[in-house]
C-alpha cells in the first residue's frame, strides 16, 4: 500500500460526479483542456484532489497565480449551488479540508520538479510558483545589493531639483527621488497626476550627474507600444520643462520601448533573445504601467537584468491589474493607505531627513513586517486633479467607496464631469456625441492632413464600455457610432476595411512588432491603396496592407481593460443597467476608466450599478507578498 493510499478519499460516494463535470462544462466553469489535464495528473481518478486540481486550473483562468484553501467556499466550490438539482453542489464531505491538504502534500504530481506545487497553504501550477519565487529572490538579492553614493553631492542635487518650500509638508516627489537613488530596487505608485515621470526625470538627471564620468545605461519600457509612446512624450516634455544643459539632457533617454522589444522577442516561441545566460545591456531600467505586467513577463524581464542593474517600477497600485496572470505591483504596494504615512524603518528615515530635510524629523521610522517596504515610495499629491478637480474627486470618491464624497462631487456641478443617468434618450445623445468628437479625425483625413495630425485628433477622444457584448458592450457601440458617421457622410463602411477606420490589434505579431492593444487607422497613402497607419513608441509611422494585419477589431469604443495605458483629454464610460451589471463590474474598473480622462469625463450610468461598483473590491490570489515577508 503506497503512503497516498491510507488517506482516505473525501469525494462523496452518492454523488453524480459525471452529471456534476458536465453541468461545469456547460456553465463554463471549467473548460474540457481543464478536466482532460486533472485527470492526466490524477491518474485518471475522480476524487477529491482532481477537483482541488480543477479549481486551480479555474482560479489561473481568473489571472490567480495560485489556489488559496482559506479562500474556498467548500460547500459550493464552483459557485454553482443556484444551478445544481441534484443536492449538495459540493462533491466532498463536510469538513474534509484538512484531510485533504494531508493528501494533496504526499500525491505524486506535486513536488520539486513536479507538475504542482504547495507553498503557504497555497497550491500552484509550478510554472507560476518558479516565477513568483524568482521575483522574491530578486528583489531581496537587489535590496541586499549596497550602493557608493556621493551623499553631500546627492543632497546638493536634491535641494536643486526640489527647493525647499519652507512648510511642513512632506514633498513626497523629493522623498522618492532620494530613495530610488540610494536603492537598487525601488518601486513608485501613485495615482494620475501624482508626477510619477516628472520625477523619474529629475531622478534621471540626479543619477547622471552623480555619475558624470561614467553615465548610467538606461532603458525606459512599457508593456503596451501606446504606454511606451505616452512616456516617451512624458519624459520629454518633462526634459524640456526643467530646462536641462544640453549635456545632462543628452544622457536622459526618452524613447521608451515596449518590454517585448526590449528582450527581442523570438518568433513561434514563448522565449526572448536576453535572458539569465544572455543578459540586457543595461545599468538601469525603468518600467512605466508596472500595474499592466503580469508574473510571466516581469519574472522573465527581471531575470535578464545583469547582477549589477537597477530597477524602478512605476504605475497606480490602484489601477486594474494585468490582462494575463497576476497583479505584482499591488503585491508590493498593499499596505500603503492615502492620508497615512508610509510604514519606514528607523534607518531609512533617519536616512530621508538628512538627505532631503537636512536633519529636521519629517519622517519617523515604523517598522514592517513587508521585507520591501523601505523600498516602496508612494506620491499622493495630485497636481493635475485637486479639490477644484470633478475627474480627481470622481476618482478618489469610487477608489476609497465614499459615498458621501460622491454626493458632494455629483452636487457641486464641477465643468470637467458629467453624469447622465441611463435611459434610452441618453444612450442615443452619448452615441450622437461620440460620433461628433470622432468627425474631427475623419474632417482632417478628408482635408488631407499627415497621418500623425490624424492620429492625434483621434486620441483626443475615447468611449469606454465594461463589456463586449449587448446593447452596451463595444462590439454594439461601435456598430452604432459607424452607422451616425456614414449618415454624416463621413466614412463609407461598405467593405471590411475602409478609410478613416480605427482599429486596435488584438493578438501580438512578433513579425510585424505589432502588439495586443496598439491601435491604427485605415488612410489612403499617395498611391490611393487603403494602408493601416500606426504611429510606434519612437513617434514613426508605421504602414501595412490591411491583409497583413493581424487579428483586430473596431475602436470607435473600447473595453476599459484595453484603456490601460492610455490618455484621452476627453473620455466617455457606459455602463450596464443593474440587470446586466456583474462582478465584472467593480471599483478598479471604474477607477481605471475614470482616470483615463485628462481634461473632461462623462458617466451614462445607473446609480445603484455606480454604488454597487464602488462597494466591490477585487483581488488576485498570490503568494509573492508571504515571499517576501520577513518572517
Amino acid at each position: 500500500m503506497s503512503q497516498l493510499d491510507l488517506f482516505e478519499d473525501a469525494t462523496r460516494h452518492d454523488f453524480d460526479h459525471d452529471a456534476f463535470i458536465n453541468l461545469l462544462l456547460q456553465e463554463s466553469r471549467v473548460r474540457y483542456a481543464d478536466v482532460a489535464l486533472a485527470k492526466l495528473l490524477n491518474k485518471q481518478t475522480i476524487d477529491d484532489v482532481f477537483y482541488l486540481i480543477l479549481l486551480l486550473l479555474r482560479a489561473e483562468q481568473l489571472q490567480h497565480s495560485c489556489l488559496a484553501f482559506d479562500d474556498i467556499d467548500w460547500q459550493d466550490p464552483f459557485a454553482m449551488q443556484a444551478h445544481y438539482q441534484l443536492g449538495n453542489a459540493a462533491p466532498w464531505q463536510e469538513q474534509v479540508h484538512h484531510k485533504i491538504w494531508q493528501k494533496l502534500a504526499q500525491h505524486q504530481a506535486v513536488g520539486v520538479d513536479k507538475p504542482l506545487t504547495l507553498f503557504a497553504q497555497k497550491l500552484y501550477l509550478s510554472r507560476l510558483a518558479n516565477y513568483e519565487a524568482l521575483l522574491a529572490e530578486r528583489f531581496i538579492a537587489m535590496q541586499k545589493q549596497p550602493l557608493v553614493i556621493d551623499e553631500n553631492h546627492l543632497i546638493r542635487l536634491l535641494g536643486e531639483y526640489f527647493p525647499d518650500n519652507s512648510n511642513d509638508t512632506i514633498d513626497w516627489q523629493k522623498v522618492a527621488c532620494a530613495m530610488a537613488a540610494t536603492r537598487r530596487f525601488c518601486v513608485l505608485t501613485g495615482g494620475p497626476g501624482t508626477g510619477k515621470t516628472t520625477t523619474v526625470t529629475k531622478l534621471l538627471a540626479i543619477l547622471q550627474s552623480l555619475y558624470i564620468k561614467a553615465p548610467l545605461t538606461i532603458k525606459l519600457v512599457a508593456p503596451t507600444g501606446k504606454a511606451a509612446a505616452r512616456l516617451s512624450e512624458s519624459i520629454l516634455g518633462a526634459k524640456v520643462k526643467l530646462g536641462l544643459e544640453s549635456q545632462l539632457s543628452e544622457l536622459i533617454p526618452e524613447q521608451a520601448q515596449t518590454i517585448h522589444r526590449l528582450l527581442g522577442v523570438i518568433p513561434q516561441s514563448n522565449q526572448y533573445r536576453h535572458n539569465q545566460h544572455n543578459p540586457l545591456h543595461l545599468d538601469l531600467l525603468i518600467i512605466d504601467e508596472a500595474s499592466m505586467v503580469d508574473l510571466s513577463l516581469l519574472a522573465k524581464l527581471v531575470e535578464a537584468l545583469p547582477a549589477h542593474a537597477r530597477l524602478i517600477m512605476l504605475g497606480d497600485k490602484d489601477q486594474l491589474a494585468s490582462v494575463d496572470t497576476g497583479s505584482v505591483l499591488s503585491d508590493l504596494c498593499q499596505e500603503l493607505r492615502m492620508g497615512v504615512l508610509p510604514h519606514y524603518s528607523q534607518a531609512l528615515c533617519d536616512s530621508l531627513n538628512r538627505l532631503c530635510f537636512a536633519q529636521q524629523p519629517k519622517l519617523l521610522g515604523q517598522e514592517s513586517d513587508f521585507a520591501l517596504s523601505d523600498n516602496v515610495a508612494f506620491l499622493q499629491h495630485s497636481h493635475r486633479f485637486d479639490s477644484q478637480s470633478g475627474i480627481g474627486q470622481l476618482a478618489l470618491a469610487v477608489n476609497t467607496n465614499d459615498r458621501k464624497l460622491l454626493t458632494q462631487t455629483l452636487q457641486k456641478g464641477f465643468e470637467d464631469i458629467a453624469i447622465h443617468p441611463l435611459n434610452n434618450e441618453q444612450y442615443q445623445d452619448l452615441i450622437s456625441r461620440a460620433a461628433q468628437h470622432y468627425s474631427h479625425y475623419l474632417t482632417l483625413m478628408q482635408g488631407g492632413a499627415a497621418a500623425q495630425d490624424i492620429h492625434q485628433a483621434f486620441l483626443q477622444y475615447q468611449l469606454l464600455a465594461a463589456l463586449r457584448e449587448g446593447p452596451y458592450g463595444v462590439e454594439q457601440l461601435n456598430k452604432r457610432i459607424e452607422q451616425v458617421l456614414h449618415a454624416r457622410g463621413l466614412i463609407q463602411p461598405f467593405a471590411r476595411h475602409y478609410a478613416g477606420q480605427p482599429i486596435m490589434v488584438v493578438e501580438n505579431d512578433y513579425q510585424l512588432k505589432l502588439f495586443n492593444g496598439d491601435i491604427g487607422i485605415l488612410l489612403k497613402d499617395e498611391h490611393m491603396q487603403l494602408k493601416a497607419t500606426f504611429i510606434d513608441e519612437q513617434g514613426n509611422l508605421r504602414s501595412f496592407y490591411p491583409a497583413r494585419l493581424p487579428r483586430h477589431e473596431n475602436v470607435y469604443a473600447m473595453t476599459i481593460h484595453k484603456s490601460q495605458g492610455s490618455e484621452f483629454a476627453n473620455t466617455a464610460m457606459i455602463l450596464p443597467p443593474i440587470q446586466r451589471s456583474s462582478v465584472g463590474i467593480n471599483r478598479q474598473l471604474l477607477y481605471t476608466g475614470i482616470t483615463r480622462a485628462k481634461q473632461y469625463f462623462e458617466l451614462v450610468a445607473q446609480e445603484q450599478v455606480l454604488l454597487n461598483a464602488m462597494a466591490r473590491s477585487v483581488s488576485r490570489c498570490s503568494g509573492l507578498r508571504e515571499r517576501l515577508m520577513k518572517n
